[in-house]
């Protein structure tokens, strides 16, 4: 599995935010992260979406971070930013398979365990340990 560059920049701008004090505006963002304004308007909507960032518009608009980075975890982040976090299509929710043995196709089980374990760990990092390390 391999994170998009939108969820490389989501998590970098939680990052930023979580350091910061009060407002950045997108331009602010922008050059000190090295990631094109544009790009910025885009991944920060996600995160304004996903109740993890605050945006405001207006003169003195700009982004805040939302909740403690203590509660925010990268699952949250890649969550909002990745189009499916299921390392196989026989995962997803509608348990596609084109052998028909989603039931006991045991690397499928194989699957379900990795695909557990991987939610778990990431749900366990938050950008507050991040920020530390």
């Amino acid at each position: 599995m391999q994170l998009n560059m939108t969820t490389d920049y989501a998590i970098r701008i939680v990052l930023y935010l979580s350091r910061s004090e009060g407002k950045l505006t997108s331009k602010e963002l922008s050059e000190n992260l090295c990631i094109p304004q544009h790009y910025i308007l885009k991944v920060t909507k996600k995160l304004e979406n996903g109740k993890l960032i605050n945006a405001y518009n207006g003169k003195n608009g700009g982004f805040s971070i939302a909740k403690d980075k203590a509660q925010i975890s990268l699952l949250d982040i890649i969550k909002l930013t990745e189009p499916t976090i299921k390392i196989n299509r026989c995962l997803e929710l509608d348990k596609y398979c084109n052998r028909c043995a989603t039931e006991y196709c045991s690397v499928r089980k194989t699957y379900c365990f990795l695909q557990k374990n991987m939610e778990e760990r990431l749900s366990s990092i938050t950008i507050e340990e991040i920020l530390n390390q």
